[in-house]
């Protein structure tokens, strides 16, 4: 399975550079939130990176939960990204801006490692899985992005020795600076 992972990883590198429409290093923040199989309903603020070279939407993320805590990495490529509109739009002043609205489809992972306070004794989870990212990105000025979607994964979780299938379904948005 290590084979497999890694192989479509490597695929990934390859193809998504020739769909991405974002050439310089994006820094900003990342919020999600929403339900994972493994610990229920959770909200996770973040840092988001995506550097020029590569091009994997990188998302380092600090989860908060009810009764846990834990840290955790996504990596997205874009497999498609369409422009819905990409116009010049006039004020009355005379004044004028871009529109700029795509559409993006892609494939990444997720590793996460999880807290718990248990009673007197604590416990440790993991998840690793993949997961499929797809939404809306605003680029409200030509150096700023806003981007909103959903990005449902699947995979494996482990907990106190025991395993079982993750299912996860967070909602997710960020705010990008971009530097070019």
């Amino acid at each position: 399975m290590k084979k497999s992972f890694f192989a479509l990883l490597i695929g990934l590198l390859l193809v998504t550079s020739v769909f991405a429409d974002h050439t310089g290093t994006g820094i900003g923040a990342i919020f999600g939130g929403g339900y994972n199989r493994g610990i229920g309903g959770h909200f996770y603020p973040g840092f988001s990176l995506k550097l020029p070279s590569i091009p994997i939407f990188w998302g380092f993320h600090s989860y908060i939960s009810g009764d846990s805590f834990g840290l955790g990495v996504t990596g997205d490529a874009y497999l498609f990204e369409w422009n819905m509109v990409n116009k010049k739009v006039t004020n009355d002043d005379g004044s004028y801006y871009n529109v700029k609205i795509d559409w993006y489809l892609g494939m990444g992972f997720i590793i996460d490692m999880h807290f718990w306070a248990e009673h007197d004794e604590g416990s440790v989870s993991g998840d690793l899985g993949f997961r499929v990212p797809f939404g809306v990105s605003w680029h409200v000025v030509k150096k700023f992005e806003a981007a909103a979607g959903i990005a449902p994964g699947f995979g494996w979780f482990g907990r106190n020795k025991v395993s079982d299938f993750l299912f996860v379904f967070p909602l997710e948005v960020a705010l990008r600076f971009w530097f070019t």
